[in-house]
């Protein structure tokens, strides 16, 4: 391979890679975060970010307007299709009295191969990295 080729080829691999990036949560008052629902997502994606929020310890509470509790989070994603569908893109941010006090952010380039598998494994590191 032409140092040339390598050049272009290694670029394009690091930007395949899935990237993962979250602010610890550190300051949750009490053990309930209300989820602010989001009717525009599927609802599997919230179920799996409850069950996860469950197993660290979490009761929830699915709300509509963000002044009906002290913690309250929102989530998004987006998915893409190849060979199947994968969860493209995530985001699930957490906050204290309106301040956002933590946040994770998934993202996974279409060519990726590490993009594929199942989404609560995706949402569960999401949320090992984001929650004490």
């Amino acid at each position: 391979m032409k140092v040339t080729s390598l050049a272009l080829v290694v670029p394009l691999l690091l930007s395949a890679c899935v990237s993962l990036t979250a602010t610890k949560a550190t300051s949750i008052a009490g053990n309930q975060i209300c989820i602010i629902d989001n009717p525009e997502m599927n609802n599997d994606f919230r179920v799996a970010y409850e069950n996860q929020l469950h197993s660290k310890g979490y009761a929830t509470k699915i709300i509509t307007d963000s002044a009906m509790c002290v913690i309250t989070s929102t989530y998004k994603a987006a998915y893409g299709f190849h060979w199947g569908m994968y969860l493209a893109s995530a985001e699930i941010k957490i906050f204290s009295k309106g301040t956002e006090i933590g946040n994770a952010v998934y993202r996974a380039p279409f060519a990726s191969p590490a993009k594929h598998g199942r989404v609560e494994g995706k949402i569960e590191a999401m949320i090992a990295k984001m929650l004490p």
